[in-house]
């Protein structure tokens, strides 16, 4: 078994009908069921020049670490997502299968770090920013990314963002469990306030939500331990404090 520790200073969830904590908690009571009404995710902290350009993914990215970020001292980022722009590259697929010339502002935003370089941009903070993907298990594979850097760093602090959307419709059977789009940030400083151990898992598992919104119901109901598992590993959560 391996284990990280690290401090939680801040987190902000967003999602469609989820844009407060309060929101969350009843999320969370009603077995993480959405509410009937989404609103939408607001996207007032990213310029209109900027956002008109951006997928409703990367808009809600930075919104959620912008929003968090706000009058805070960074020294790191890392940016987590198992899928990234897969809507906007299947997009560009078609139109090229189109035969139709593909969209050069498309193409440049279906990278994998689009949201890391925009978050940059909009917030004017040129420091270290690392894009993540580790399937399933992406957020808990930056978290350690970002446990190893306040190793080294112990007086800095991380913004962490995992961020997805459900999948676009020609990968749709691969994914069972409805959600809508969200954007999950934490401020990670050094510190053992929670502790993460893993180990393999070989035992068969159900197809989950995004490992994210286990994450969030944990810290809303401040429980000492939680596990979640999936294909490769055992994630132990255990609040130290």
């Amino acid at each position: 078994m391996s284990l990280i520790t690290f401090n939680i200073n801040n987190w902000v969830a967003l999602s469609p009908g989820l844009l407060t904590t309060e929101a969350w908690y009843l999320w969370s009571e009603n077995d993480q069921i959405w509410p009937k009404e989404l609103a939408p995710v607001p996207v007032n902290l990213i310029k209109p020049m900027m956002r008109r350009r951006m997928s409703s993914l990367s808009k809600l990215a930075l919104q959620v670490a912008l929003q968090i970020s706000a009058d805070q001292t960074i020294d790191y980022i890392i940016f987590s997502s198992r899928h990234g722009e897969l809507t906007r590259t299947v997009k560009l697929i078609e139109d090229i299968m189109a035969g139709e010339d593909a969209s050069p502002t498309a193409f440049s935003q279906s990278v994998h770090n689009t949201a890391a370089g925009l978050f940059t941009i909009a917030s004017n903070r040129a420091i270290p920013v690392t894009s993540l993907a580790a399937v399933e298990s992406s957020l808990h594979h930056a978290l350690i990314e970002a446990s190893i850097y306040l190793q080294e760093n112990p007086t800095h602090q991380v913004l962490l963002v995992d961020f997805d959307e459900p999948l676009p419709v020609p990968y749709q059977q691969y994914e069972n469990q409805p959600y809508q789009g969200y954007a999950f940030a934490t401020l990670l400083s050094f510190g053992e306030q929670y502790k993460l151990s893993w180990s393999k898992n070989n035992l068969p598992v159900d197809e989950q939500l995004p490992q994210s919104f286990a994450i969030i119901d944990y810290l809303l109901k401040n429980e000492k331990q939680m596990q979640i598992t999936d294909k490769r590993f055992a994630w132990l959560w255990t609040d130290l404090q």
